[in-house]
């Protein structure tokens, strides 16, 4: 067996989903391609994105600085630091997450747009607090990473299956980057799973067609699908990228977790010497790790 140490594994989390989201973004909100995607090119239906990651690595990095400044998960901390990286560049963010930064800046109360969002209009199932919660699972133990999850969905994210679904998700993280087995930490995650159809759908996924949407649910149930059947990071982000759909943000996801699963090595070199922002990203995975709990 290859010894894979933690602080590599941490690194591989936030590594592969960055790599991952920068090899679906030309593809996002298209057909499945029409042919076999190997490695990132300046192709796909948003060409002009080529080695660069989009909101979903950026509000990932915006929560791990939020956490590496405040020594521990803040939501005001970290809402504070969403609102600034979606003024410095808006493109890409989701309905939930745009809606709730434009109530913010309207005067809504920070702590309270999300959960007024949702019910007024029954809003935030979407995955935009899926897609950053990297940074909670490596900093938080298992069993305190479930909480903390909750909070950090509620600041945008308000809906009770987006906030299960980052649970389970960060749980999971929580689990891989400590040296656990994936189907250890995916039963780990069950056990603290409270919502029926979230439980259903990652007891048996292989039950559920795969549906690349932006669903929070869909999109948990998807990049775990693809990560537990999958042997290497480039296979994972590869399957994701066929699906079509909400294709950055399931290759980020599955990036993220065969990353965690096999540590930065595991990481094609070539896309890592090209992807820009990545040494910050590295940076931020080796920093979460040397200050995490326990």
């Amino acid at each position: 067996m290859i010894f894979i140490s933690q602080v590599s594994r941490s690194i591989g989390a936030l590594a592969g989903l960055a790599l991952g989201d920068a090899f679906g973004a030309p593809f996002e909100g298209g057909p499945p391609p029409e042919h076999n995607i190997h490695e990132p090119g300046n192709f796909g239906i948003n060409p002009i994105i080529y080695w660069q990651f989009t909101d979903d690595t950026k509000q990932t990095l915006a929560i791990s600085k939020s956490i590496l400044k405040c020594g521990h998960f803040d939501s005001m901390a970290a809402i504070n630091a969403l609102i600034d990286e979606y003024e410095r560049d808006p493109r890409f963010y989701g309905p939930t997450s745009g809606r709730v930064f434009s109530m913010i800046q309207n005067g809504c109360a920070p702590l309270e747009a999300a959960q007024i969002l949702f019910e007024e209009e029954g809003r935030g199932r979407t995955n935009g607090s899926v897609m950053r919660g990297v940074p909670i699972g490596i900093f938080y133990p298992p069993e305190e990473v479930w909480a903390y999850s909750l909070a950090a969905s509620r600041i945008t994210h308000f809906h009770p299956v987006a906030c299960e679904a980052s649970a389970v998700f960060n749980t999971i993280i929580s689990c891989l980057v400590r040296g656990m087995d994936i189907a250890v930490a995916v039963d780990r995650a069950i056990n603290s799973c409270e919502i029926r159809d979230v439980r259903e759908r990652i007891i048996s996924p292989e039950k559920y067609p795969l549906n690349p949407s932006m669903d929070a649910l869909d999109t948990l149930h998807t990049s775990l699908s693809i990560a537990l059947s999958t042997d290497s990071f480039v296979d994972a982000v590869t399957e994701a990228v066929m699906l079509g759909g909400d294709t950055d943000t399931i290759a980020a996801l599955s990036g993220a977790l065969k990353g965690a699963e096999y540590g930065i090595g595991s990481l094609p070199e070539k896309w890592l010497m090209h992807t820009e922002g990545i040494d910050e990203v590295i940076a931020c995975g080796r920093a979460l790790w040397n200050i995490r709990k326990y």
